[in-house]
């Protein structure tokens, strides 16, 4: 076992959560939560086993469960699991993070809001209730005093890929990949199962030049996409586009097939395939998809209504509908450039 898995078992079996109830189960538990952090939850489960036979009153063995249920789908049980923890084990503050992450994944905002706020009241120094509370605190547009928080974190516990991953995002969000990349890397490294971390991961890559490296972590990321928690519906979008930019139309294609059947109510997506579908010379398609996108809302400003008259010029031009064509040639003249937000 490498030395940083012994120290991570060390300071989990150290916890002050584990009762005497839970003696002499402490190495096996410290399996069962890193396999946790690791997304591995049919490994936890099995390690888990044990300690429910030989350790049945073991507290530990319910949050646990819990998070073991929360990432087989079960968010009825878990969310019971996890109230009930709080109930019997008030002062530890893993079961104020573990609660409101996945009150986060349940889009419980509000809960997720208070449940945060009272665990860094009990613990104000506790890695993951900084985390926690950093994340929410970002989200509700408080980013510094979040971003302060989560940085804290990380610097207290390295080894929360929870927290790395949502710094990495921050950093992302605010265009400095070099920074996006160091945290992200650290993620995955925690937690290979991470779909979108990895995503995240080459999406930050492609700006620093390391195209074939971005290719890698997207592969990775294709490999870990599977229904859960970390599902990323917008990964085939992403590399669709980055297999574009190398000239793989025909892997591209595949790509973004695949994306307008995950997110068909994204305006992006059909954007994207009809550029594609304009560089296969399949002109017939592309009207079909920049119509579509016409059609579509996108008050993020992602892709503004002036590029798809653009396109749909061009497209109107390969099919020989000269009016069609002079309608859109004209609206893009017309049609002021808004101000654009933050996208990707």
């Amino acid at each position: 076992m490498k030395a940083a898995a012994v120290g991570f078992l060390l300071v989990v079996a150290a916890s002050p959560a584990f009762g005497d109830a839970c003696t002499g189960a402490e190495t096996q538990l410290a399996v069962v939560f890193r396999d946790l952090a690791r997304g591995e939850p049919a490994s936890a489960e099995e390690a888990l086993r044990p300690v429910v036979r030989d350790h049945p009153g073991c507290l530990d063995i319910l949050l646990a469960e819990a998070r073991i249920e929360a990432a087989k789908g079960d968010a009825a049980n878990a969310g019971g699991m996890f109230v009930r923890y709080l109930q019997l084990a008030p002062e530890d503050p893993r079961g104020y993070t573990y609660f409101g992450r996945f009150l986060i994944s349940q889009r419980q905002y509000q809960q997720a809001d208070r449940i945060s706020a009272a665990g860094l009241e009990k613990a104000p120094y506790d890695p993951g209730a900084m985390a926690l509370r950093g994340q929410i605190l970002d989200m509700r547009g408080e980013s510094q005093q979040g971003l302060a928080l989560l940085k804290q974190a990380c610097q207290a516990d390295p080894e929360n890929g929870e927290a790395q991953f949502y710094l990495g995002t921050i950093f992302d969000r605010t265009r400095q990949p070099g920074e996006a990349v160091q945290h992200l890397q650290k993620a995955v490294s925690i937690d290979p199962h991470n779909a979108r971390a990895w995503d995240y991961l080459a999406l930050n890559l492609e700006p620093l030049g390391k195209e074939d490296v971005a290719d890698e972590a997207y592969r990775k990321a294709l490999a870990a996409n599977i229904p859960g928690p970390n599902f990323d519906a917008f990964l085939d979008y992403n590399y669709g586009r980055f297999l574009m930019k190398r000239n793989q139309l025909a892997a591209s294609k595949q790509h973004m097939d695949r994306a307008v059947e995950l997110v068909p109510q994204v305006r992006a997506v059909w954007y994207e395939r009809a550029k594609l579908d304009l560089r296969l010379l399949n002109y017939r398609q592309a009207r079909i998809d920049a119509e579509r996108a016409a059609s579509l809302k996108d008050p993020a400003g992602i892709i503004i209504d002036l590029q798809i008259y653009s396109l749909l010029e061009k497209i109107y031009r390969h099919l020989g509908e000269t009016d069609l064509a002079r309608k859109y040639a004209e609206l893009s003249r017309e049609t002021p450039v808004p101000p654009r937000g933050d996208h990707r």
